[in-house]
């Protein structure tokens, strides 16, 4: 006995939506499994030559070397903490050696931190009050900035 049409898409579909199915599952549980050797904890530092950034990423970075201990009270929001293993937005601009890590020449929320950071320290507001306001729009610090930093 042949089996009617509509079962058989019936039966497809219901494959379709199992594999969809254990696609999100596989998703939901991390589907690489977990990265016991911290492969992914931290990148190797890539530094970057301002004169191939813009002359407003470049003046960022100078800024942020005349700053670094201002910007080593900020906590830096975009997730580099986990992934670069910074500390602080100082970190996003200068390597521990000194040199211009690239990190912030392509990190908007880095400029943007900083353009607050710059505009309210321009206008004389204490580097304590900075680092209350930045907190304040983006909320509570990251957990290397909260462990490393100095209040």
């Amino acid at each position: 006995m042949n089996a009617h049409p509509w079962v058989k898409i019936i039966g497809f579909e219901l494959a379709v939506l199992a594999l969809i199915g254990l696609g999100i599952v596989g998703l939901i549980r991390g589907a690489s499994g977990p990265d016991t050797n911290h492969a992914m904890a931290a990148a190797p530092v890539v530094t970057v030559d301002l004169s191939t950034v813009t002359p407003a990423i470049a003046e960022d970075y100078r800024y942020a070397a005349e700053h670094r201990a201002d910007l080593a009270r900020i906590p830096c929001y975009c997730g580099c903490d986990h992934s670069l293993e910074h500390r602080n937005l100082a970190d996003c601009y200068m390597t521990a050696t000194g040199e211009w890590d690239a990190h912030a020449s392509g990190c908007a929320v880095c400029g943007n931190e900083t353009a607050t950071a710059r505009e309210q320290l321009a206008a004389g507001v204490p580097i304590a009050d900075v680092r209350t306001s930045i907190i304040a729009q983006y909320g509570p610090p990251p957990s290397l900035f909260a462990s490393g930093a100095s209040s």
